[in-house]
Parts: C-alpha cells; structure tokens; sequence
C-alpha cells in the first residue's frame, strides 16, 4: 500500500506547509530543527554547545554532510525540540527524517513525541506516546497508550551503525488519532494487528517531536541527521 502523503513533493502547497525544513546537503544550520535542547546529567541543563555535549553541522564517518549529534559518556541529551509549543491537535504531520547512528547502545532514541501537559499519574497521558528507540540490537517504533502503561513495540529492525536510514512517520495528533510508518520508502504494517494505519493516542494534552539522542548515557554517543522535515496539514 502507498502512502502518498510521505511523498513530500506531491503535497499541495494549498492543503499543506512545510513547518520544519533541515536538509544538511544545501548547507542548513541544525538550529532550523527547532529549539536546543542539550542535558548533561539529569536536571542539569546546558544552555550552550561545547566539547563533550553539542549539535553541530559537521561530516558523518563516510564524509557526508549532516548535524552532528554528539554526547560524551554521562550526557543525557543531545536534541532539537522541533514545533515548540506550536504542534496542534486533530492535525496530520507528515515526518521525514534520514539519520545514521555511531553506535548501537540500549535504551538510545533518537527520535520522540514528547508529551508536556498530560504525562503525570493523575491526567494519565503517556510520557513519550511514540519513540524510535533502541533495544538490545533492535530500533524499535514505540508506542504508549498512558501513564504506567508498557510501551507497544510497533515495528523494529537490526540496527546497524554507519549506515544511513529514512524513516517516514505520518500521524494524526488527537486521542485517539493514528500512525503510519514508512523504513526506506516502504509501508511498514504495525503492531500485533498489523495495520497500516495504526490507531493511537498521540497528543495526549500537548506534545511536540524532538529529533536526536536521548538515553543510553553508559558510553559515548554519535548520531548524524542528514534531513529533518516536518509537514502540517
């Protein structure tokens, strides 16, 4: 099954906009990403880039142009916060994101639809709704319904380093709203059900995505983001 919305060129200008647009090849500042969004350890926040904990333009290990995400062991996060209080309920976002990974490490996700407003014990809404997050040797898309809930593995693959990806997530920001999945240009069925398009809470009160490294602090951490790009309709 096709889905065309991941076609970004075949979008209507009139039915769409392209709200976040970051292709390192022409040459884009990673800041277009969004907000920075640097933690040492826990709690402790960096305001600033510097050597152990930064995102920078840069060159991957086979020289090709991206945003270098690079985290020192004991660096929680290294991530742009993209949409910053400005992702909208019962909309459909169409998300292009290329990436490699410098290592395969436990618990690392390095893309997020972090939850704001609702992720608490007494609203219920699930911390981080959906995440591509690292499992043993497995990149997984995750997905929790609510608060305490165990998160669904969706999709998963081998993950490999040095090796460049492209994901295409489509979802609809409501409770319920749904997910579609594309790895490398093909439809991904989801879930136990093996749907297509995937039923889920995605915007539980007000959530926004974030692109980068997150987890997975135990050793130091490389990712390479070749394209970030964000479509609302």
């Amino acid at each position: 099954m096709r889905i065309l919305p991941l076609l970004f060129l075949a979008i209507s200008p009139a039915l769409s906009k392209l709200v976040v647009d970051y292709q390192a090849a022409r040459g884009d500042d990673p800041s277009v990403m969004g907000y920075l969004n640097l933690e040492a350890k826990r709690g402790e926040r960096v305001l600033e880039h510097r050597p152990d904990l930064y995102i920078k333009k840069g060159k991957d290990p086979k020289g090709v142009a991206c945003a270098h995400f690079h985290r020192k062991k004991g660096n929680i996060r290294a991530e742009y916060h993209a949409l910053n209080k400005v992702t909208k309920k019962n909309k459909t976002y169409t998300i292009r994101y290329e990436f490699s990974l410098g290592q395969v490490q436990q618990s690392l996700m390095v893309w997020q639809m972090k939850e704001y407003l609702t992720n608490n014990p007494t609203d219920g809404g699930a911390n981080v709704p959906l995440a591509l997050k690292i499992s043993k040797d497995k990149l997984q898309l995750q997905y929790q319904p609510a608060w305490g809930v165990p998160r669904e593995v969706l999709w998963e693959t081998t993950a490999k380093t040095n090796t460049k990806y492209r994901a295409d997530i489509v979802m609809r920001t409501g409770s319920p709203g749904w997910v579609q999945f594309s790895w490398n240009g093909k439809a991904q069925k989801l879930g136990k059900s093996q749907k297509i398009k995937y039923p889920a809470i995605t915007f539980p009160g007000r959530s926004d995505p974030k692109f980068g490294a997150y987890g997975g602090a135990e050793i130091d951490i490389d990712t390479y983001v070749y394209r970030a790009q964000i479509d609302e309709k």
